[in-house]
């Protein structure tokens, strides 16, 4: 009877073992199109033989030791990695296409084909400087030239926005998943608790999470004692067992003013260190790509402005002044004009000279008067106060600074009227080294407005007669309009020697390299995504063909044990009724 029963045993061991398998089999094969689930496999062993005649032995069946889920943990990780990687080059690759679009610099319309068309409508003025007509085109193609700056800076003012926004999105998605992983690891130790393997579709749930969670911000898991895992963004904590510390948006000034995205952890309001996942990327491209175009297209702006400007404002128009008020104020009236930060102009002011030339309407006359602008003379420098001093000096004119710190000049009375230029002589200007730059930096006889794209249009005031073409107030002379039209091609010191088009190209030029670079960086990190998940299949993968196999096989030995028990049945019946 030991020998029937212990067949039995057997026989039992083998039909639980083979429902067992077939039912993981089964399962496996009923998740193969399932994200992130992790084939299983049943581990058997044979059970302790047994002494059936003294020093013979006979297994006595099978036993299940282990149905373990088919998973490596150090690929997992370095998938996460590479996942996070890729996401925040591919984000960065969407913001810079949107950013070459916006610049549209394949066609027609774009900002270097208005820039020609402004310094052709100066070019073409230098040949008619007394034609109305030629002067209105100037300020048209001013007009265009400025309002499409200010637009294209407003669309990628836009795209950065846009990312702002969805950086606060994704942060609070971060935040939604941290919170599920945290109370997925409660359950898988509630559900195991000490028996290892028992929550597989739960691991799967959070290795499924981690996973997205990786590609938002870069995060590393390490398993512990119980079956949880404490989460790590850099070298800080975020999920410890059930506790989620948070990430929270939040937005800091840097030293030049500019706002910043920054995620925090919600309890100590500390900076995330990211160095992956779809939120840097988004930050970067926020703050580090769009943010540096934004400061070298007002840098570029800005020099625009000044290289025009301080040609323009030591020109003639056909009319001469009664009046003049400058467009910026300074901070300080008492500090040097030379010192940027003391005086709160947006340019640094050059020592030099200029000339005002004052013109008595009743007898014709016209004299020219030497101003001395002085820079870097310590207690000598220039202030707004004395500049409006020296020139409330010259016989004909008053100037004075008003109580919001700007420079008036005015005719001293009804006769008399005033011009400015680089030069007594009534030919020519003088060297730019002898030149200063104040009269641009304060704004006053300019041709644009503003300080740099944000802001940058044709002066509201200024008119075609008013347009400066002419360097000693004749009709037909158009010295200056040759001038800024020559500074399409020529070198400009705002801009270390480089062209106005020239820097434009290189923005322009910049901008692509940073978009190609982007994308080879998204193209490389996807490979490793691919190639490393690919590996993942093979481990963790269902293959339908493989499962068909182990089912069969399974199927068979159902069947044979099965038969088996049958057999010993038999040999029971048998039994029973010889002793019947």
């Amino acid at each position: 009877m030991v020998l029937i029963n212990g067949a039995l045993q057997i026989g039992r061991s083998a039909i639980s073992a083979s429902q067992a398998a077939l039912s993981v089999t089964g399962n496996n094969m009923a998740n193969a199109a399932t994200p992130g689930y992790s084939r299983q496999t049943v581990h058997l062993a044979p059970t302790q033989y047994t002494e059936v005649v003294p020093g013979k032995y006979t297994g006595t069946g099978v036993a299940i030791l282990e149905i373990r889920r088919q998973v490596d943990e150090a690929l997992n990780g370095r998938i996460r990695t590479a996942v996070g990687d890729s996401a925040s080059y591919l984000v960065e690759q969407q913001a810079m296409t949107r950013v070459e679009a916006t610049f549209n610099e394949l066609t027609d319309e774009d900002l270097s084909s208005r820039l020609n068309e402004f310094f052709t409508a100066w070019s073409n003025l230098q040949n008619q400087p007394q034609d109305v007509a030629s002067r209105s085109v100037v300020l048209q193609e001013g007009d265009s030239l400025s309002n499409f700056l200010r637009e294209l800076r407003g669309q990628v003012e836009s795209i950065q926005e846009d990312l702002d926004t969805q950086v606060r999105f994704q942060v609070e998605e971060a935040n939604a998943l941290a919170d599920q992983i945290a109370a997925l690891n409660q359950q898988v130790v509630a559900s195991e608790a000490g028996r290892s393997g028992s929550a597989a579709a739960l691991r799967d749930q959070r290795d499924d999470l981690l996973k997205q969670l990786s590609e938002l911000i870069n995060c590393t898991a390490r398993e512990v004692e119980g079956g949880a895992v404490n989460v790590f963004v850099g070298n800080e904590p975020l999920i410890q067992y059930s506790t989620n510390r948070g990430l929270s948006y939040q937005e800091r000034e840097d030293l030049n003013g500019n706002w910043l995205a920054e995620v925090v952890f919600t309890d100590n309001e500390q900076a995330a260190d990211l160095a992956s996942g779809k939120i840097h990327g988004l930050i970067t491209a926020r703050d580090t790509r769009l943010g540096t175009i934004l400061n070298q297209v007002d840098s570029w702006s800005s020099a625009l402005i000044l290289e025009i400007n301080q040609l323009h404002c030591l020109g003639q128009g056909l009319d001469r002044f009664s009046s003049v008020t400058s467009d910026f104020r300074a901070a300080d009236a008492d500090a040097a004009l030379g010192n940027p930060e003391a005086s709160g102009l947006n340019w640094q002011v050059n020592n030099g000279v200029f000339y005002v030339n004052v013109t008595d309407e009743n007898t014709g006359n016209t004299t020219a008067h030497m101003v001395q602008v002085s820079v870097g003379m310590d207690a000598g420098d220039t202030t707004l106060t004395s500049l409006a001093a020296d020139l409330n000096d010259i016989e004909g004119i008053t100037a004075y600074v008003d109580s919001s710190n700007r420079l008036h000049i005015e005719g001293s009375a009804s006769n008399y009227t005033f011009s400015f230029s680089a030069s007594d002589s009534a030919q020519g200007t003088a060297s730019a080294e002898n030149t200063t730059n104040i009269l641009a930096v304060l704004g006053i006889n300019t041709f644009f407005s503003g300080s740099n794209g944000n802001d940058i249009a044709v002066k509201s005031d200024l008119n075609a007669r008013g347009i400066a073409a002419s360097a000693n107030g004749l009709a037909g002379n158009g010295t200056v309009a040759g001038q800024i039209a020559q500074l399409a091609a020529s070198g400009v010191s705002s801009l270390d020697g480089v062209s106005l088009l020239d820097g434009y190209n290189a923005l322009v030029g910049q901008i692509a390299a940073a978009s190609k670079a982007a994308q080879d960086n998204y193209k490389a990190a996807d490979v490793v995504v691919q190639t490393l998940e690919s590996e993942q299949q093979s481990i963790s993968g269902v293959s339908m063909d493989e499962e068909a196999i182990h089912m069969i096989m399974y199927q068979r030995a159902f069947q044979g044990a099965a038969r088996y028990v049958s057999i010993i049945d038999q040999m029971l019946d048998e039994v029973i009724s010889l002793v019947s």
